[in-house]
């Protein structure tokens, strides 16, 4: 509670300087509100958007500390994220919990298309140019599973002379990594480049050993004491990316794009947990992305085409030895197109497209080595036809958009001897609509609001399946329906490229309907049902506003603040014979960031502070921490001691980065994660690495 007065403060502090700083001369130009937002399908600027859109550069990005995706977001935004040793995390949005064993609510993309994974671990962080956050329901333009919001990652693209950069780095628990890139052309149609990179990290990483706000017994039991400075037994990892694009100048109007991109990993250790009581693992990471772009832009219009295919296999192994075999391998494919046209009517635009997506899952288990086992479901497939339009306004102060559309599926089911599991189909269609307007007054401010609904297309197995697992039969329901999102939002934002502040203050408020959920039947077997609802609302703050103006020398001096607050996150759930209303798991209370940027002249530093909220869990690891009795559970919110519900306590973390340039040619920098050595865990089990430092040294040619 102390933390949200201290950010309150801090924003009303904040606004006080409107006043007087409007009347100073700033040196510094905030150009953020005229960036392209790629995600829109539209190309429409950051402040055409009524929709709530939050943009992460390419400076912001090579400014963090961070290995990988995850931990870029987790330091920019407030994001639910959680992440595991062993090359995994999730994303979540708005309430919406993070899964990394389930599909996601929050849709990732890769230039607007699909990532072919939800794991953000293995998103090649050095061929990102740009990452859009798109906040709220948001199927119109992308189909399922964009219920949170939308994440699309901006690839980078060639320079205009040919040029190279290498880095090195080197750090905490044996961290290694090798990066290269050369991006060339060849006269004035054609460029093209090569990307490659190698990171590692050689030795187990140590979990952290303080806490800085105030814990109780319960919460020092929640992460064992005994955990506190010791090492996470079997969390190497290693992780490689290689990256090609070709870009050619068809004619003036005309043009096309290709990029492939393979990561891959080998013999990535997976920790189970703190204790070891799940085993320790490994496994390995194949993807393949291919991407092809074709569009024609006059002045009238703007046509694509864009074709794409993701392969990610992902092998686990029996266990960690030399000995290991691998026991289950699945494999996901999607394949498909986007097809758009977007027309210039003055005030109006016009958007149409459509959309064909192919999704196909296979899966082997193996007792042995060459001796199969039975899946853990039927083979599977979907097949998605899409159509939407899009329109967008704009006269004077005022921003208006709509869209509508409509998905198509058609369900495939394998047949399965093993899991008894006989050939089925099914199929069904949803519609989706989406509006929202904004408003600009008195030069600076502006209200915004936006509704929109968002699918998430279940299972095939879960629509027409028949299969039998470890003695449970399973039927899938063709009456399922896919689970749906409604969200509304609204608010007031502030931005003055004059006075260097940026704020906006956001409620929403989503309602999650539909949700799918195992049910026994009268015959003993299991099926699927729409049985869950939840309602999250919830308070987003964000202001950032350059200091930097009052001091001599008017360098870069930025403080910032990001945070979401969650007010309800509440779903039913029937239990027995009564539907009780209970606070949702695994989500956080609230999360966010605030900190200090610094720039000038050669040096660049940034001190972050990342919040972390108390959420809920289920005690999965009672025989681990003997001292949580019945009377440490959480008994609120439609729980009992029985249900043992553990509230995990919140955390505040501190991060450190400082740069300098030698020369416009070669860079140095140290990045210092974890500070102040903080142990706390993403999900329970697993404590997160306490204080690290990595050093960088960066040369272009």
């Amino acid at each position: 509670m102390k933390l949200k007065q201290i950010t309150v403060i801090c924003m009303l502090l904040l606004c006080a300087f409107v006043a007087e700083a409007d009347l100073l001369d700033s040196t510094k130009v905030y150009p953020i509100q005229e960036v392209t937002v790629h995600a829109s399908r539209m190309e429409r600027k950051l402040k055409n958007l009524p929709q709530k859109v939050e943009i992460i550069s390419s400076d912001l990005i090579k400014s963090l500390p961070a290995e990988n995706l995850a931990e870029v977001l987790k330091r920019t935004t407030n994001l639910d994220i959680i992440q595991y040793p062993g090359l995994s995390a999730a994303i979540g949005m708005r309430g919406f919990s993070p899964s990394a064993h389930a599909r996601s609510y929050t849709l990732l993309l890769i230039d607007g298309k699909p990532a072919g994974t939800t794991n953000l671990t293995t998103i090649n962080l050095d061929n990102v140019e740009q990452i859009e956050i798109v906040k709220g329901s948001y199927s119109v333009l992308y189909g399922s599973d964009a219920m949170g919001g939308v994440v699309n990652i901006i690839t980078k693209r060639g320079s205009a002379v040919p040029e190279g950069h290498v880095s090195v780095e080197s750090g905490s628990f044996g961290y290694r990594k090798l990066s290269a890139d050369f991006t060339g052309n060849h006269g004035k149609k054609l460029s093209y480049g090569l990307r490659y990179s190698r990171q590692e990290q050689t030795k187990d990483y140590r979990i952290g050993q303080k806490n800085l706000l105030k814990f109780s017994d319960v919460d020092k039991l929640i992460l064992d004491k005994a955990s506190d400075g010791d090492a996470m037994d079997n969390s190497q990892y290693e992780l490689n990316s290689a990256n090609a694009f070709v870009n050619f100048d068809i004619s003036k109007q005309w043009k096309i794009d290709a990029e492939g991109t393979y990561t891959f990993a080998y013999d990535v250790e997976t920790a189970g947990n703190y204790w070891g009581t799940y085993g320790q693992s490994k496994k390995d990471v194949n993807r393949m992305n291919l991407y092809v772009t074709l569009e024609q832009n006059s002045a009238k219009n703007h046509f694509r085409f864009s074709p794409y295919y993701t392969n990610d296999q992902n092998p686990n192994y029996s266990d960690n030895t030399d000995k290991g075999f691998i026991s289950f391998k699945s494999t996901v494919k999607e394949s498909g197109y986007q097809l758009q046209d977007n027309y210039n009517l003055g005030k109006l635009n016009v958007l149409v497209g459509n959309d064909l997506k192919v999704y196909d899952y296979v899966s082997n288990r193996f007792s042995a080595i060459g001796t199969p086992a039975d899946p853990y479901k039927p083979n599977n497939k979907f097949t998605n036809v899409a159509a939407f339009m899009q329109l967008a306004y704009s006269i004077n102060q005022l921003d208006v958009n709509a869209g509508l559309r409509y998905d198509h599926f058609t369900y495939h089911i394998d047949a399965n001897e093993g899991l008894k599991a006989p050939e089925a189909d099914a199929k069904y269609s949803t519609v989706n609509p989406s509006v929202g307007a904004q408003y600009q007054f008195l030069k600076n401010f502006k209200a915004h609001a936006s509704f929109g609904t968002a699918f998430s297309v279940p299972d095939a197995f879960k629509v027409a399946g028949k299969y039998t697992v470890s003695g449970k039969s399973y039927v899938g329901n063709p009456d399922l329906d896919p689970e749906k999102s409604r969200t509304t939002d609204f608010g007031l934002g502030y931005s003055s490229a004059k006075s260097s502040l940026r704020m906006d203050v956001s409620y929403f408020q989503t309602v999650h309907d539909h949700k799918i959920v195992e049910e026994k039947m009268a015959s003993g077997e299991y099926t699927y049902a729409n049985a869950n609802d939840s309602k999250m609302e919830g308070i987003e703050v964000m202001s950032s506003y350059n200091l930097g103006q009052f001091l001599p020398e008017r360098p870069e001096l930025e403080a910032y603040v990001n945070f979401t607050w969650i007010l309800k996150n509440e779903f039913t759930q029937l239990v027995g014979t009564e539907m009780l209303a209970r606070d949702m798991q695994y989500v956080r209370k609230a999360n966010g960031n605030f900190g200090l940027t610094y720039r000038h002249d050669r040096i660049s530093m940034r001190l972050n502070s990342r919040y972390i909220g108390s959420r809920l869990e289920r005690d999965s690891f009672g025989a681990q921490r003997p001292g949580i009795v019945g009377a440490n559970y959480y008994t609120q919110g439609g729980y009992k001691a029985t249900d043992k519900i553990l509230q995990h306590p919140e955390y505040l973390l501190f991060d450190y980065s400082v740069g300098y340039a030698f020369t416009e040619k070669v860079n140095f920098g140290v990045t210092v994660s974890n500070l102040l050595d903080e142990n706390y865990s993403e999900k329970d089990g697993y404590n997160m690495p306490g204080r690290s430092i990595v050093a960088k040294l960066a040369y272009t040619f």
